[in-house]
């Protein structure tokens, strides 16, 4: 009987998943979005799992042992594999071109997940659909760094009966001169996370070619629409945060493959809606519609 007892203990012990252990935090700097990420992250880890330390960069792991890094922003993640830990990593906070670069440049990645910021394409084309429900063609500019993401965008407009036009880049010199072409043959013009293409020096100029196009922008940030974007659909620090202290209280660190944001926000810009003379749905139910259209891959 006692014999039976302990088998049962051990199957128990070995085949129910209660996970607890200490994690390195590893942000990209010290900024507000990484100070949001790292307290909702703290504040969704079930009891057993805690943050062991957070830091810029990952210390020697036989004087800090954890059981889990999680990178927050793609310098993060680079920072950390550099280091060569044997430990899994969670990375957060960035976009999926970032995370795939970082794994083809380690030496012998260990176990590496994401939690992405890319919005799914479905959920993008719906978004799009939803806001404009005579749309027929989408521009998508994209660079070298980042060609991966046409052919999810178009197959999510073929579902939406739109027709996805692109543009690459692989320069900033090109980025006027290929975004002209683009805007030329589509209705809108749809941004993604891309480094070379949006950065803060391209951003402004680019608003302005779409607004001389007439051509209203989709961002994948609120900044980028209170910058002058119709509208941005993207996930908070805070979201993010939620969603990997979730992941990791129920998967520990046998982590599963990566995948987008699971909780997003929506903000519209209406003085650039006025601008344009459209008349949009309310962004609450924009969101709403959303959320429950069942587009999320």
């Amino acid at each position: 009987m006692l014999r039976l007892a302990l088998t049962l203990l051990l199957f128990f012990l070995l085949h129910t998943k209660v996970w607890a252990g200490e994690i390195a935090l590893i942000v990209a700097d010290d900024s507000a979005p990484y100070r949001e990420f790292a307290g909702s992250l703290q504040k969704n880890l079930q009891a057993g799992w805690k943050i062991a330390y957070t830091d810029n960069s990952l210390r020697p792991t036989d004087r800090h042992p954890v059981d889990l890094i999680v990178t927050a922003g793609s310098g993060a993640l680079r920072t950390a594999l550099a280091a060569n830990p044997k430990t899994p990593i969670l990375a957060t906070l960035l976009p999926e071109y970032s995370y795939k670069a970082a794994l083809v440049e380690a030496r012998a990645p260990p176990l590496v997940s994401a939690i992405y910021l890319d919005q799914p394409a479905r959920r993008q084309a719906r978004l799009l659909r939803l806001l404009f429900p005579e749309l027929r063609s989408v521009g998508l500019l994209v660079s070298d760094q980042s060609p991966q993401q046409i052919a999810p965008f178009r197959s999510a407009m073929v579902l939406q009966r739109m027709q996805l036009l692109t543009e690459q880049v692989s320069s900033e010199q090109q980025i006027l001169p290929a975004l002209e072409n683009l805007l030329a043959r589509s209705e809108v013009l749809l941004a993604v996370p891309d480094a070379l293409i949006y950065s803060r020096s391209s951003i402004r100029p680019l608003l302005i070619t779409a607004y001389r196009f007439q051509r209203p922008v989709i961002g994948f940030s609120a900044a980028l629409a209170k910058a002058g974007a119709l509208a941005g659909l993207y996930s908070t620090p805070a979201q993010i945060g939620r969603q990997a202290g979730a992941l990791i209280s129920t998967h520990g660190n046998r982590l599963p493959s990566p995948r987008p944001p699971a909780e997003y926000s929506l903000t519209i810009n209406q003085s650039v809606a006025d601008a344009f003379g459209l008349r949009l749905p309310d962004e609450t139910d924009l969101l709403q519609k959303l959320l429950t259209s069942g587009t999320e891959e």
